[in-house]
C-alpha cells in the first residue's frame, strides 16, 4: 500500500513540475495577396471570422444567463432547506453560480487562417514565451 501512495506521489510531483515549465502562446502575421481578387477572398475569410466570433460570443452568454439562472434555483431550494433545518444561511447566490464554465475559446483562428491561405495570402506563425519564460 505505502508503494502505491509513494508511486502516486511521485507521479503527481513530475506532473507539478512539469506544469511550472514555460508557457507559449501562438502569434500570427499575415501578409495580404497581391491581387485584387485575392484581397476580396480575404475580407469574406474575415467576415466568417467575425461571425464565428459573434456567433461564439452569444454562445458563451447565454451560458451565463444559464448558469445565473440555476443558481439562482440552487440557492433558493438551499435556502428553503436551510430554514426547514433551521440552520442560519451562510452562502448567497454567487456560490451557486457555475458561470466560469462558460468563458470558452471560440477556435475561429484555425478556419480563418485556412480560408487566408487559400486565397493566396501567407499566415506566419510564431510561438512566443507569456510566462515563467526563465525556466527554459
Amino acid at each position: 500500500m505505502s508503494r502505491l501512495l509513494s508511486l502516486i506521489f511521485f507521479v503527481l510531483s513530475l506532473g507539478m513540475l512539469a506544469g511550472c515549465g514555460p508557457i507559449y502562446n501562438t502569434e500570427y502575421a499575415y501578409v495580404p495577396p497581391k491581387s485584387n481578387m485575392g484581397k476580396m477572398c480575404i475580407a469574406q475569410c474575415t467576415q466568417g471570422k467575425n461571425m464565428c466570433e459573434q456567433m461564439c460570443q452569444m454562445q458563451n452568454d447565454n451560458c451565463r444567463m444559464q448558469a445565473r439562472m440555476e443558481a439562482r434555483e440552487e440557492y433558493r431550494e438551499y435556502r428553503h432547506d436551510r430554514r426547514e433545518e433551521g440552520k442560519r444561511i451562510r452562502r448567497n447566490v454567487s456560490d451557486f453560480d457555475q458561470g466560469g464554465r462558460c468563458d470558452r475559446p471560440c477556435g475561429c483562428e484555425p478556419q480563418f487562417n485556412s480560408c487566408y491561405s487559400a486565397c493566396g495570402g501567407q499566415v506566419l506563425e510564431r510561438q512566443v514565451c507569456v510566462a515563467f519564460c526563465d525556466k527554459q
